[in-house]
């Protein structure tokens, strides 16, 4: 089944709203490196057949690794990668100081993209009736 996969002008969105309500610089620094970090996923689902919580894992590391904005790419990735989960019928079901740990991790290059998907398997579940975590 193909997923809901994020178009590049929904990411901007995202991204501008995360700015305005934690702070930072907007702006994006690298097109090329968001685009590469957006085609990874929908990639994989074609290619390998990955399943949903390998996709967004593959968001979670490669928005991460990419640090395409000036500002907030821990906070896109993470963001992009539960709403992903969402959209596609998923939940990430982990605390907010786990979540905060990961993506510090992949930032300073502790995780490889194999343990970032290790954790979304133990933390991805169904989604609640309440909609969206954060």
């Amino acid at each position: 089944m193909p997923f809901l996969f994020p178009r590049k002008h929904e990411i901007f969105d995202i991204h501008d709203q995360l700015i305005e309500a934690f702070g930072g610089v907007p702006g994006l620094r690298d097109e090329a490196a968001l685009e590469s970090a957006l085609a990874v996923a929908e990639n994989r689902q074609y290619y390998e057949s990955a399943d949903l919580v390998t996709c967004a894992a593959t968001y979670a590391y490669h928005l991460t690794q990419a640090h395409a904005f000036i500002d907030g790419n821990k906070r896109i990735a993470a963001g992009e990668s539960e709403i992903f989960l969402e959209l596609n019928g998923g939940r990430l079901n982990a605390t907010n100081e786990q979540i905060v740990t990961l993506f510090l991790d992949i930032a300073a290059g502790k995780l490889s993209r194999d343990e970032v998907e290790e954790f979304f398997d133990q933390w991805a579940g169904p989604p609640t009736a309440s909609g969206f975590k954060f």
